[in-house]
Parts: structure tokens; C-alpha cells; sequence
């Protein structure tokens, strides 16, 4: 917190000009005098910040002539030693400035230390402390000030730090050090503006109370505005909007009054006809879609259909080492979006999860969820529900090593006991029939923590020695040496001991796209057969390349793909086939998991069904909504 220097100057200017006339207006504050600082010790260290110092010897409350208060830092540091000064996420800007006063006492005129900050398990290089001191040294027998420049601290971009060190940079044991008044002094702040709803969706004639919210100035008003056209609505001086009855996409503006150059808009969608298009089914399905932040620009969160969901898994925060989390959801606008996407899900009646972690986060979660950070950890993905919303959390610990198995079942267990009525969803790897095994028994022990276990059933192929070539996401079929599909796999998962009813598919909104082979059956040449999956060839390139290509339906396997004459060959002009799922091939899933009684489904990505951002058409979304919904 920064401590309210301003208004005991404008009560102090008041007494001094005996007060305001009757009925005048009361001064004005005075600018203020001095820079504001938040102190991070005075007299004893501020709460949250805590002591995780690394010395031979200190003391946090020694009595040091001089000192501006009762007590100062002592410290006596060995090589490499620090004080460490810990803390859970603090804000702070490159035109910050750290600053300190220091006592080299006996022996310690210019003694060797070096400032830097922590950002989670990061420790950028920093500076050395004497040069910013006063004199330019730690002197010797006195206090002196030094000022750091938070810019040279920081790296790029970079604005949350978790901790400071104060550390001997010589490699070599100092003198006993005394440190007072540490703290961040706060320098200019540019004025910003933020919206509580940055997207709605309203009726015809309805009305929604914008709230703006200015920082970094005593001035807190913004002027409203609505963009575009003439019958755009009208919006009042206090932010509530009146819609038009003219269907469309308008823009809400706030224009800070301290600061014009300052604009925030808000996308307003304003349908005749209701923007969910209809209630999930009474089958007790779900549809579990993934959202996520770097391919947002492909499906807007403002026009995603939660008609045809009934959650929404918004990605990704990633688990760092040390316990704590990235919340960046891998876009720039990331918590933006996600705050947007469980809004937009309550106001459907939908539940939002976050999903956490994923494919090349395995050491972050091993060492998060580890003894040591497991409790930290916990605490850092409830603060992410809360901070952002949402209703649970997807667990995507891929691959889950038999070393980490009481780590992950410890981490869910202490979930639980903080949150019992939390979501939990887990996504479980498809199983090569060949190894049957590979469906451990303990994965039934662990499913019994979670509300859905989502089979990841899609590249269930590859160029593999000796595998013939076969569908993403075969629902039938299996044999041989294409030994994958989806019901031999949840098979397994319920012998294996875990129940049909947590047991979910998955449905993948992109395809596998191959050369030199021309279509399933065919032995593979080698791994240069494959061009691209994921991210590359959305339903959008699908269908436009479907114009060139024959659409084909393997009844055995229940899977749809494309093929193309050699003259007609897409892409990088040597594409044979594309595997993908079709709203044929989906309708086939759901009627396999409602006639066999499985949960319901998952879908990667449902970004990559959209085929128009404009619009927000999602095809495959629709069949989806059709074959497990209806």
C-alpha cells in the first residue's frame, strides 16, 4: 500500500488559510512535495514482504547508531550471501526507484554489493549497489543513501517482482553491513483507464451500467461515447448504455478527463436474436471446450457459442517451479480475455475452468507441486480462480512419470480439502492397444478426485516404425499396426477401473495433413510424410482446400478425410490427404457416448473451428452441439 501523503497537506493548507468561505469551493490539493514511497522496511519489515535471507548471521531488528528509527538490518555476509526479501507478486514500474540507506560500519567502506530483483525463479543480473550511493560508495562508520533505478533492474516488459536481494558480489566474506528505510519510491505514473465489462451482449433496447475505472489520478472521470453510426444507443454521463434496436457491433468509449489520450472501448453486441443458442441437453453430456489465448484473434471471445457448451476451459496459466503461476493465458490481452471468457460463461449458465499447464510445462509442474511448493502452489491456482472468476481448474500434467504420481495425488487431495466443491478435470493419454497395460489402475485411483477424466484422443498416429497410416481420431477400427481408436482405448480406462460416467472423448477442430502416402492402410515412407497438424490446418484451410479435394468416409473406422488428385495436391503443392473430423465423423462420436454411456467430450481447440471472425461461424461447433446436446 502507498501511504495517503495528500490529503494531510490539503488539511494542513486548510488550517494555515483559517478555511474555506461558506459556500466556496474547498482548495485544491497542493502537488505533492516529495516522491510517495512504500516502504518495504522501517523499524521492522512490512507486511506481506518476509525474510528469506541467506547468511551467515543477521538480525532484522539490531540497534545501529544513526539509525532513523529503533531498529535497522544488521547483516554479516559470506560469499555470494544475500538478504533476500520475499514477496507474493508486487507491482512496480521501470520509473520506480529502490531505495535504501546503508552504514558500512567499521570496516565496510566500499564493500562489494550488488541489488537485484526476483521475478518467480528468475534473478536478472542487477546492479552494484555503492556507485548509486551517495559519494559513491558504501562508506565506512556512517549512513548514506543509495537510489537504484528500478529500469536497471527490470528486465524488458517486466513489472511483477516476487523479491529483492541485497548480496555480496566480490566473493568474499564483508564486514558486518547495517541496511535502513528500504523501500520503492514511486515515480511518474501514466494515467490509464480499464473497463469492469469489456464485452456484452444485449438486446434490442436493453441497457448496461458501464464502470471505468481511471488509475494514477486524482481526476477519476471519463467522458462517455459511442461508436459507430447514428443509431448506435446513447449512453449518460454516468456510463449506462441504452441499446438501439438496430442490430450490430458498437463500440463504448471512456476517455479519461485528466488525461485524453487516454481511450478505452468496449464491444457491444446488440442481437435480435438470443446470442447462446440454446440449453445444453438433458442427457447430463458435457462439452468441454479449450479456448486458448495465442489463436484468440481465429474465434473472439465475444463470439464464441456457449449454446453449444457446457464449459469452457480457458488456457493456459503454466505452474512454475517455485510454486507460483504465469497468468499471461498466452496473449498479450490474456487475463483480459479471460475474465471476458467466465463472464460471458456465467451469463450463459455455463461453468469456466482454467486450464493449467500442458504440453512442455512437465518440470514446472514437478517442481510446483513438489513437498516443498505443493502448499504455495495451491494457493497460487485458487488466487488465479479467484482473481480471474472461474469455477475450476483442468489439471494438464502431461506426461505424468510414475515418479510423480504422489506429488499429482497429494496436489489434488490438498485441492479438494481447501475447495471441495471445485472442478476438476484431468486429460487422459489414448492407449496403443498393443500395450495395454499403459492403462495404469492408479489413474482410477486418481480419477476419483476429479469430475471429468478427458481422453486426449486425437494424433493417434504417427510415422512410426512399422505403423501404417490411419486417422487422427479413429473412433473404430483398431487392429494391427494401426493399433489406436477411441473405443479400444476407453476400454482399457474402464477396465482399468475408472467409471464411463467421468470418462469423456476428444474431438479435434484441426486435421493431420501427410505427403507421399495417399491415404489410411499405407505403410509410411518415414517422418517426412508428415506436414502438419495443430494451429496449421484449422477447419478453416480444411474446408477451403476441400474445393481441390475428394471428401472420403471410412465406415470401419467411422472417420472422415480428404484426399487430392496429383494435380490438384494442396499446401506446399505435396499434400495427399488430410485426417480430420468431419460433422459426420461427430455425429458418430456422440451417438457412440450416449449409446454406451460415456460422460461426454472435450474439444482442441474450439478457436480452430471457427471459419469467420466476423460472424463467429463454428461449424463443427454446431454438430457438436447437435450430436451431444440434442
Amino acid at each position: 500500500m502507498r501511504r495517503p501523503l495528500a490529503g494531510l497537506r490539503v488539511l494542513l493548507t486548510a488550517l494555515l488559510l483559517g478555511g474555506a468561505s461558506q459556500g466556496a469551493p474547498p482548495p485544491k490539493a497542493a502537488p505533492p512535495t516529495q516522491p510517495q514511497v512504500t516502504w518495504l522496511y522501517q523499524d521492522r519489515l512490512a507486511s506481506p514482504w518476509e525474510d528469506l535471507t541467506w547468511a551467515g548471521a543477521h538480525a532484522m531488528s539490531a540497534t545501529v547508531s544513526g539509525a532513523s528509527g529503533s531498529h535497522a538490518i544488521s547483516v554479516t555476509m559470506g560469499p555470494w550471501e544475500a538478504l533476500y526479501f520475499g514477496h507474493p507478486g508486487f507491482d512496480v514500474s521501470p520509473d520506480d526507484t529502490l531505495v535504501l540507506k546503508v552504514n558500512g560500519g567499521q570496516d565496510g567502506a566500499n564493500a562489494a554489493v550488488r541489488a537485484r530483483v526476483v521475478i518467480g525463479s528468475e534473478q536478472p543480473v542487477g546492479v552494484p549497489l555503492g556507485p548509486t550511493c551517495d559519494g559513491g560508495a558504501i562508506p565506512a562508520r556512517k549512513w548514506t543513501t543509495c537510489r537504484v533505478p528500478l529500469a536497471k533492474l527490470l528486465p524488458e516488459g517486466r513489472t511483477r517482482i516476487t523479491g529483492l536481494w541485497l548480496q555480496e558480489d566480490s566473493g568474499k566474506t564483508l564486514p558486518p553491513l547495517s541496511f535502513d528505510d528500504i523501500g520503492i519510491e514511486q515515480g511518474l505514473r501514466p494515467v490509464t483507464v480499464t473497463l469492469e465489462t469489456p464485452a456484452v451482449f444485449l438486446a434490442p433496447g436493453a441497457t448496461h451500467a458501464f464502470r471505468a475505472t481511471v488509475t494514477n489520478s486524482k481526476d477519476t472521470e471519463v467522458a462517455w461515447s459511442v461508436e459507430p453510426g447514428n443509431e448506435r444507443g446513447t449512453i449518460s454521463a454516468a456510463g449506462v448504455y441504452t441499446a438501439p434496436r438496430k442490430p450490430g457491433t458498437y463500440r463504448v468509449m471512456a476517455r479519461s478527463k485528466a488525461d485524453p489520450s487516454q481511450v478505452v472501448q468496449a464491444s457491444v453486441v446488440v442481437s435480435a436474436s438470443p446470442v447462446v443458442k440454446g440449453p445444453p441437453g438433458q442427457g447430463g453430456k458435457w462439452v468441454s471446450g479449450y479456448y486458448t489465448g495465442w489463436n484468440a484473434d481465429d474465434y473472439p471471445p465475444e463470439k464464441v457459442d456457449f449454446g453449444a457448451l457446457t464449459h469452457i476451459l480457458v488456457g493456459r496459466v503454466t505452474p512454475k517451479a517455485d510454486g507460483t503461476l504465469s497468468t499471461k493465458f498466452d496473449n498479450d490481452r490474456g487475463p483480459e480475455i479471460a475474465r471476458t471468457m467466465s463472464k460471458r460463461a456465467h451469463a450463459a449458465g455455463r461453468k469456466a475452468l482454467i486450464m493449467v499447464g500442458g504440453s512442455g510445462e512437465h518440470d514446472g509442474w514437478v517442481g510446483a507441486a513438489s513437498d516443498a511448493n505443493r502448499a504455495k502452489f495451491v494457493r497460487s491456482l485458487l488466487k488465479a480462480m479467484d482473481d480471474f472468476g472461474y469455477d475450476g481448474l483442468d489439471l494438464d500434467w502431461e506426461p505424468v512419470e510414475k515418479e510423480d504420481r504422489p506429488h499429482l495425488l497429494a496436489l489434488v487431495k490438498a485441492l479438494r480439502e481447501a475447495r471441495p466443491k471445485m472442478l476438476l478435470t484431468f486429460p487422459l493419454h489414448w492407449i496403443n492397444t498393443n500395450f495395454p497395460t499403459d492403462a495404469d489402475p492408479w489413474f482410477a485411483e486418481l480419477a476419483t478426485h476429479f469430475d471429468q477424466m478427458n481422453l486426449m484422443s486425437y494424433e493417434m498416429i504417427g510415422a512410426w516404425d512399422g505403423w501404417k497410416s490411419w486417422h487422427t481420431s479413429a473412433l473404430k477400427g483398431e487392429q494391427g499396426l494401426h493399433p489406436t481408436s477411441i473405443a479400444s482405448s476407453l476400454d482399457l480406462w474402464v477396465k482399468a477401473g475408472i467409471p464411463k460416467a467421468k470418462l469423456g472423448i476428444g474431438i479435434p477442430f484441426y486435421g493431420l495433413a501427410w505427403r507421399h502416402i495417399t491415404g489410411p492402410y499405407q505403410p509410411f515412407t518415414n517422418w517426412s510424410d508428415y506436414v502438419g497438424g495443430d494451429n496449421s490446418f484449422t477447419y478453416k484451410k480444411i474446408l477451403r482446400y476441400s474445393k481441390q479435394g475428394k471428401y472420403q468416409w471410412d465406415e470401419k473406422a467411422q472417420a472422415s478425410y480428404l484426399t487430392f488428385a496429383p494435380d490438384k495436391l494442396v499446401e506446399d503443392g505435396t499434400v495427399t490427404w488430410i485426417s480430420y473430423d468431419s460433422p459426420q465423423a461427430i455425429a458418430a462420436k456422440g451417438a457412440f457416448v450416449k449409446q454406451e454411456g460415456y460422460g461426454g467430450t472435450i474439444i482442441w481447440t474450439i478457436n480452430q473451428g471457427c471459419t469467420d471472425p466476423e460472424t463467429g461461424a463454428n461449424p463443427l461447433l454446431d454438430a457438436v452441439r447437435d450430436a451431444f446436446l440434442k
